[in-house]
């Protein structure tokens, strides 16, 4: 499906997909996955490096910075001569280290410090390996994402606005209406590109695009006609992903983490819930779902993903 010069890596919910791109001489990174998995990041980068004794690294893309996508940058650029480009709105805050403009503490996700070079500014062309690359902005699943797109190939790196069963959760639309828009905006770009592959920030490459953009705008059709229904998806979404770095959690510090975590009280108080009330429906979910289970007073993962 790709050209030998393309190298994706699945990884699991945890940590985003990561690409390697290289031309004769230079190894291009887009993504680095979540801080927990550093040291596989890390080694995953060595080993491909190992094989290819030829390529000295380059550049590291980030498409948005959630820290599934963005934590292991710290690891990266700690043992690799690397430029770390972002998009082009988080570049100021990543470089004053801004937490809160930057989202880790609102979503209750940790993310080493890390440092910016230079940005991703869409409108313009950028060259990873051997390819020159749209950059496009796609607000939605986060307001500040960018998606690549290298018309030649027809490839699109997606991120997390597109996968091949749905798209990143929408935080914004828990206070702001205009988040469903902006993703709706967003789909409907990549429908304009018509890529014949993608290359998502979760789950396999696909190339069956018009399914994909089909099921997407159902899911977005679903969840814009009652915001409830998003504010509870947010908070399931945020609690499994804690359940998965932490493994298991006590009752009373699940319960300090709901209480905590800003994004959880939006989404508590949009559906005029108390955090506590909010953490058993959420708890109910998982429960329900598979991905989650409780025993003595323990919430436990489960290796599914809701």
């Amino acid at each position: 499906m790709l050209p030998a010069n393309i190298h994706f890596i699945e990884r699991g919910w945890l940590s985003a997909n990561q690409m390697f791109f290289y031309d004769d001489h230079h190894l291009d990174i887009i993504d680095s996955g979540f801080c927990t998995h550093a040291n596989q990041t890390v080694l995953l980068l060595k080993s491909f490096l190992h094989q290819f004794q030829h390529l000295s690294t380059r550049n590291l893309f980030n498409t948005h910075l959630h820290s599934d996508h963005c934590g292991g940058n710290h690891a990266l650029e700690q043992q690799f001569s690397l430029t770390c480009f972002v998009p082009e709105a988080e570049f100021l805050p990543v470089s004053q280290w801004d937490v809160e403009a930057l989202g880790f503490e609102e979503l209750g996700q940790p993310c080493p410090i890390f440092t910016a070079h230079q940005s991703l500014v869409p409108g313009e062309f950028i060259n990873i390996g051997a390819y020159q690359f749209e950059i496009h902005a796609t607000p939605g699943h986060h307001p500040k994402s960018i998606l690549l797109f290298e018309p030649h190939l027809s490839l699109l790196i997606s991120a997390d606005v597109l996968w091949e069963n749905g798209f990143g959760a929408i935080f914004s639309g828990i206070t702001d209406p205009s988040g469903f828009l902006e993703q709706r905006e967003s789909l409907k770009l990549i429908e304009h590109l018509h890529p014949k592959i993608i290359l998502p920030g979760h789950g396999q490459p696909f190339t069956d695009v018009q399914t994909a953009l089909k099921s997407a705008f159902s899911r977005l059709d679903y969840l814009e006609a009652n915001p409830d229904r998003n504010a509870h998806h947010v908070a399931q979404v945020l609690f499994k992903f804690m359940l998965m770095f932490e493994h298991q959690i006590t009752f009373e510090l699940a319960q300090r983490w709901f209480q905590k975590t800003p994004i959880i009280q939006k989404a508590a108080s949009h559906l005029s819930l108390s955090t506590e009330e909010l953490m058993t429906h959420t708890m109910r979910f998982l429960q329900q779902a598979g991905v989650m289970k409780v025993q003595d007073n323990v919430m436990m993962n489960e290796f599914n993903t809701p």
